[in-house]
């Protein structure tokens, strides 16, 4: 499992299954592939009927495993669920901050295009992950919510990284900006790319790549740009 085209999909009918009893394939890489199996097959059934009607006989059908298998890799829907996220989040991120790192001498804005065009470009090419994570993941269940805030602060992380090294520095005043700031830009993009998962236009997500470069750069440009202390201007005219 170490392709982002396969984050998930039902187990083809027509394909081998895994050995039974004494096979010819080590008990550990049965129990591994069976894992991706099922992790895969979930995000497949959740994307499709949603988390709350899909059902773990559903998974075990994708995934062409038994029932006892799942509950050895799990303890129910939703730990398969975030497995599945997490799983998802160590394959997509490292590929995003790749793709900043391959333009590392470039400037600021060419950084950040770097890291949309290959956000977008994942998620457009795993529509099922997509909707799994922006659309069933906030309301799966307990806990859910804080692997939700997780995702975003490390995407957050990768944006301020770009930040503080391709940003020319400047004054005492040019000191990074709190994780809470980037938190906020990436909220403002995420927030666009999940109306149109939502849509069912994940086909058309790289379509954003020109408003989300703008809004970022923007947002980043002249971010050290404070007022003095004690001042505020007051537009009275509004």
């Amino acid at each position: 499992m170490g392709l982002v085209s396969e984050l998930a999909g039902s187990h083809p009918p027509q394909a081998a299954g895994l050995p039974r009893g004494r096979g010819r394939i080590p008990r550990e890489d049965v129990a591994s592939e069976q894992r991706v199996r099922i992790i895969r097959a979930a995000v497949a059934a959740i994307a499709d009927v949603g988390y709350h009607e899909s059902t773990i006989a559903d998974i075990v059908r994708r995934a062409r495993v038994s029932r006892e298998a799942f509950y050895r890799n799990f303890s129910g829907k939703l730990e398969c669920f975030e497995a599945a996220i997490e799983m998802g989040q160590s394959i997509v991120l490292p590929r995003i901050a790749a793709a900043a790192d391959s333009v590392r001498d470039g400037g600021l804005e060419t950084v950040l295009r770097a890291i949309v065009v290959e956000y977008l470009s994942i998620s457009a090419s795993e529509p099922e992950f997509s909707i799994a994570w922006a659309v069933e993941l906030a309301t799966a269940g307990k806990g859910t919510s804080a692997l939700r805030d997780r995702y975003l602060d490390l995407l957050a992380e990768l944006i301020r990284e770009a930040h503080i090294t391709h940003e020319a520095p400047a004054t005492e005043a040019s000191e990074p900006r709190p994780l809470e700031y980037y938190v906020a830009l990436v909220g403002g993009c995420n927030e666009l790319i999940c109306r149109r998962i939502r849509a069912g236009s994940t086909d058309d997500l790289p379509d954003l790549e020109e408003p989300l470069v703008s809004f970022l750069a923007q947002g980043l440009r002249g971010v050290h740009a404070r007022p003095p202390r004690g001042h505020c201007h007051v537009n009275r005219n509004v």
